[in-house]
């Protein structure tokens, strides 16, 4: 089922993004959609193959299979790790990636991030004429409103690299005094000081940097003047003032003031490093040479890249300074120790607001709470494709609900079934839940998720043929009826998203895993289909854009106290449950008619050709034997091989004698114990222990032939024996 689950992901995702990249080609080729649709063919003709048990397609389907893992899996996981280097400036061991990933998943638009990679070099090395150069070929041929734009990008490009006197002289010749970028639509704050500056507040705020640097802290600081008249009682321009302030006090040598402006919350926002650099380049700017290069040597320790180029720059200045060279304090001019004094003696700015993106700390917890039940399970029980210990560990056992265990509808939502389906629900909750937590708060994602999961739950109890079932499928198909609904309801809100086709890739996961059910009947397609519906509701009652988005964030806080409240109860009442308690408690029973024979059993168990509980995990198969049919007594037959042929019929293989026998059923019925496995629908091996058991009544034997998990066999024992022993002629 492994391979051809494989199979069904690639024909699938190579199918939707290869004609999805075809006709729109974001961030790749044509090339690149062609080669999955390529993949997607290979992989179907595996599956046919796979289906209908023809080996030479399996050749393709092979293929096709390693293509699509390359294309979809694999050359993306290298690309995304390549980012994570390029974003920590170690950009030698993010080309030699950006390598391989364009080899696994070639025209992938990796060419474009390889490119954006060589320009981070040159940045880097202080080269960055060519990038100039580029920015200004496409100004000569860009719209008016957008040339300003380009100058700006223009100057950071030229204050990024440290090049400050080329960043003045270009900000002077095209930007001081040329008429703001018009955009459309409601005016952002950061668009507000833009165009009461001139400029964009970033390249503004660097500028006055690069004046202190050059030793023009007049023109320094009456742009910081400047900056403090257009952004007085501003909050949302706190971060620009702090920045401005704690560069023009740094570069005029102000210890004191720039100690101050850290120690503030207003520093909150700033690294380590950070700090502990401005603070050295206020005492080298005093020349106070030893407590500069104490600091700047504490900075270096924290910074990588070109941040600690910039320090060792100035520590070798100081150590020429200690060899005689000139390296005296700034001498500030009248006009500079004024603005200093004004600087020094204004109010603080405000609490610097930067916004802290929350990890996506719901998904997280969710993701590792099944895995922390998987791995209990695991450690406590034993393998969870067993049925008996999916029962011990809290699945959906509709008997066992209808017997009053309630918690399972919860617990059943946190444990799966074997490793394949821990897999592939655990990489689809935390994908589909990190999108999840982008449109909704941490919350709501865990709100969504419980009434998805309880949805399928009671789904699954009220109307699944399944016996047993287990899995967070419910909940994780709830996640993406609430991305549904948001992104469709609210799409003008989510331009980006369709763009990139994001809503069109969830259809596709909810199409294949519904095909997936459909080709496996052990699926269940019921739990699926209302955690969607479950999850379509919760996400439209809980949308931050809903005209009731104020109670909705209530309503979703309290749904999800609830819901983990529920979920502990849960845990505790299966840890507290064992199978004995299930299966032993006081039950009503009845006299149960199976042919010619009378059998006293739960009331709720079924009696039709076998007596079976309502799960059929446990089986009794009753046979009445005439003479002509048994003549001998029950102890002179070998009813081992009577057991071994009927589950033969079943599928049952490898035999072995009990090693330890469980039942205890009084003379004179005859009772033999055998070991036993059979492979089930989803290919794993479930051992089962067997229970044969024979006693004459006359002229007629009947035998009783018990099917039973082994996990769970002998803590039910009692209640096997008592069955057994009620089995008579009616």
């Amino acid at each position: 089922m492994l391979y051809e689950y494989a199979l069904i992901s690639v024909v699938i995702g190579c199918g939707y993004w290869g004609w999805f990249f075809l006709r729109r080609g974001p961030g790749g080729t044509p090339t690149f959609g062609m080669m999955q649709l390529a993949a997607a063919t290979l992989s179907g003709l595996g599956l046919l193959g796979a289906r209908y048990e023809q080996p030479e397609l399996g050749v393709a389907g092979a293929i096709g299979l390693g293509a699509g893992v390359c294309l979809l899996v694999v050359g993306p996981l290298v690309r995304g790790l390549a980012r994570r280097f390029a974003a920590a400036e170690r950009l030698g061991i993010a080309a030699r990636l950006l390598d391989v990933a364009e080899m696994l998943a070639p025209g992938s638009g990796v060419a474009e991030e390889k490119a954006l990679l060589g320009a981070m070099k040159e940045i880097r090395d202080g080269r960055v004429e060519q990038a100039v150069e580029a920015l200004t070929a496409a100004k000569d041929q860009a719209p008016a409103e957008a040339r300003v734009a380009i100058d700006e990008r223009i100057a950071m490009l030229y204050l990024a690299a440290y090049r400050w006197d080329e960043a003045i002289r270009h900000a002077e010749a095209h930007l001081f005094g040329a008429a703001p970028p018009v955009t459309d639509g409601a005016e952002s704050s950061a668009t507000s000081l833009r165009e009461a500056l001139g400029v964009a507040p970033p390249v503004w705020v660097e500028l006055i940097g690069a004046y202190g640097r050059t030793g023009d802290l007049d023109r320094a600081g009456r742009m910081l003047i400047r900056l403090e008249e257009v952004c007085a009682h501003r909050e949302d321009a706190a971060l620009w003032i702090h920045r401005a302030r704690l560069m023009f006090l740094a570069l005029a040598g102000r210890p004191d003031s720039v100690q101050t402006l850290l120690a503030s919350r207003n520093g909150k926002h700033m690294s380590p490093a950070a700090r502990t650099y401005w603070i050295a380049v206020a005492h080298d700017h005093r020349g106070d040479r030893a407590a500069a290069a104490t600091a700047y040597e504490k900075a270096r320790g924290r910074s990588r890249g070109r941040p600690r180029e910039l320090i060792e720059q100035a520590l070798a200045k100081l150590s020429a300074a200690a060899r005689g060279e000139d390296r005296r304090a700034v001498v500030l001019s009248p006009t500079t120790q004024a603005t200093v004094e004004r600087i020094e003696a204004a109010p603080p700015p405000a609490t610097v607001k930067v916004a802290r993106p929350r990890g996506p700390w719901a998904t997280v917890a969710l993701t590792a709470s099944v895995i922390a039940v998987a791995a209990v399970i695991a450690l406590a029980l034993g393998p969870s494709s067993d049925p008996g210990v999916l029962v011990r560990a809290g699945a959906m056992v509709r008997g066992r609900i209808e017997a009053g265990e309630w918690w399972r509808v919860i617990s059943c939502v946190f444990v799966h079934v074997g490793m394949l389906h821990l897999i592939v629900n655990g990489v689809g909750l935390y994908i589909l839940g990190r999108v999840a937590e982008e449109l909704y708060e941490g919350t709501h994602v865990v709100a969504i998720f419980g009434c998805a999961g309880v949805a399928g739950g009671l789904a699954s109890y009220l109307a699944s043929p399944v016996g047993v079932s287990a899995g967070a499928s419910g909940a994780i198909f709830g996640l993406l009826g609430a991305l549904f609904v948001e992104l469709t309801v609210h799409r003008d809100r989510y331009r980006a998203a369709w763009k990139r086709g994001l809503w069109g890739g969830l259809v596709v996961v909810t199409v294949g895993q519904a095909a997936v059910g459909f080709l496996y009947p052990v699926i269940d397609q019921w739990a699926h289909g209302a955690g969607l519906a479950g999850g379509a509701l919760a996400g439209a009652l809980l949308s931050p854009h809903a005209r009731w988005a104020r109670a909705g964030r209530y309503l979703g806080h309290a749904i999800a106290l609830a819901f983990a409240g529920l979920a502990i109860a849960a845990a505790v009442l299966v840890v507290r449950t064992s199978v004995a308690d299930s299966y032993l408690r006081d039950e009503e029973v009845k006299v149960h008619t199976i042919g010619a024979v009378a059998i006293t059993a739960p009331a709720r168990w079924v009696a039709d050709t076998e007596l079976h509980d309502p799960d059929k995990l446990i089986i009794f198969t009753i046979e009445s034997h005439g003479l002509e049919k048994w003549p001998g007594n029950p102890e002179q037959t070998d009813l081992a091989a009577f057991a071994t042929r009927r589950a033969k019929d079943r599928g049952f293989e490898r035999f072995a004698p009990a090693p330890a026998p469980i039942a205890d059923v009084p003379a004179p019925w005859v009772v033999q114990e055998l070991e036993a496995s059979i492979q089930d629908q989803m290919d794993y091996r479930q051992r089962y222990t067997l229970i044969i058991a024979a006693r004459r009544f006359g002229d007629t034997t009947i035998s009783v032939l018990v099917y039973v998990p082994a996990s769970i066999g002998r803590e039910i024992a009692p209640l096997l024996s008592r069955v057994i022993g009620s089995a008579g002629p009616t």
